[in-house]
């Protein structure tokens, strides 16, 4: 029986793959040969026409209704993040909006979905790989759906990395961002105490309303000795860090023994503060502190589709009961690009930031 089940399943693969390589594209309609697109002109978002992409053996194409604005698309605008080899320079990591060509097994024309995208979302379409692109939930609006993959995605990855078990206390720091928004709904429902560093008192209260204990204010200086008095025992067994270097030396004080530093952003810059503590490796050391350094968009096609195939099975169906999505702001149509990216740099949103594309 086994035997039989694994030749089954082999052929199944097989076919699949057969499929991809051999059909053409199955079309919604004739695609237009041009498209408006959003690229880095001088540090600005700049529209451009651009020819539509088409998708290749394993690829769906996206006609796209919303996609999100990301510190790594601000960071990429700015020069500040080189794109990946092979990766398009049209800006955007992830979206919402329906399948109008296929040519995976996966999906058919029509299909509304959800994407993680190396690049390219900022778009009227976009090819994406099957692999990283889930089915809509009914309930979710085009808003929501293209705000999900890259904050929920990074935050699974970071909890992962940080191995966080039930009792632990972890430290997130810009809570109330995308990413900060899930990290703390997902540590809560890993069983973890949930403390916080944020801009404002009304971010702080969002924390708190989604699951976090306590936490401080980052504009009221240091916030070491705040998170100490709030975890148990005056130390917490996870960072998760998108500051970098000005809170490398707080956040090795703030880690107890065997803690884990997330470290998955550079918001801060790339560079280690001067007159940091002469002790401080021998700290990290001492403490057998682990510094994990990770990124999303670099990541593998396997280790992407393992990390999506998780969490659409685990996660995505319960956002909108177990867990909140939340959206601060919606910016209509690609020429909004830059406004809706001052509006992330002034650090006012709590939430994510929506660039809504197309309303057909």
């Amino acid at each position: 029986m086994l035997r039989t089940a694994a030749i089954a399943a082999a052929g199944a693969a097989v076919a699949a793959c057969l499929y991809a390589l051999t059909r053409r594209p199955r079309l919604a309609f004739d695609l237009p040969g041009t498209m408006s697109a959003i690229v880095a002109r001088d540090a600005a978002c700049t529209v451009v026409t651009v020819p539509t992409p088409q998708p290749a053996a394993g690829e769906v194409l996206i006609q796209v209704r919303a996609t999100a604005i990301n510190r790594l698309d601000v960071m990429q605008r700015r020069g500040k993040s080189p794109v990946p080899k092979g990766v398009t320079e049209v800006l955007g990591l992830e979206a919402a909006g329906i399948v109008v060509a296929t040519s995976s097994a996966a999906f058919e024309v029509g299909d509304e979905v959800l994407a993680l995208v190396p690049g390219g979302s900022y778009a009227e379409y976009v090819a994406v790989d099957a692999t990283t692109v889930m089915r809509k939930p009914r309930s979710m609006s085009w808003a929501e759906a293209a705000s999900v993959p890259e904050a929920w995605l990074t935050a699974s990855l970071n909890l992962r990395l940080a191995n966080v078990s039930p009792g632990e206390t972890v430290l997130i720091h810009a809570a109330a961002s995308g990413v900060g928004v899930a990290s703390v709904q997902l540590a809560r429902a890993a069983g973890a105490r949930v403390l916080v560093t944020v801009g404002s008192a009304a971010k702080l209260e969002l924390a708190q309303s989604l699951g976090a204990s306590g936490g401080a204010l980052r504009h009221d200086g240091p916030w070491l000795e705040a998170v100490r008095a709030a975890a148990p025992g005056g130390k917490v067994d996870a960072v998760l860090d998108c500051v970098a270097g000005a809170y490398a030396e707080q956040n090795v004080e703030a880690l107890g023994v065997d803690g884990r530093w997330v470290l998955y952003s550079l918001l801060s810059g790339p560079e280690m503060p001067e007159g940091l503590a002469k002790g401080f490796l021998a700290t990290l050391m001492k403490k057998r502190v682990q510094l994990l350094a990770t990124t999303l968009r670099t990541r593998s096609r396997p280790f992407k589709k393992e990390l999506v195939d998780a969490f659409a099975a685990q996660v995505l169906p319960h956002i909108g009961s177990r867990f909140h999505h939340v959206i601060d702001k919606e910016f209509d149509g690609l020429a909004s690009a830059q406004a809706a990216h001052d509006y992330l740099e002034s650090n006012a949103n709590a939430g994510k930031v929506v660039l809504k594309v197309s309303q057909l």
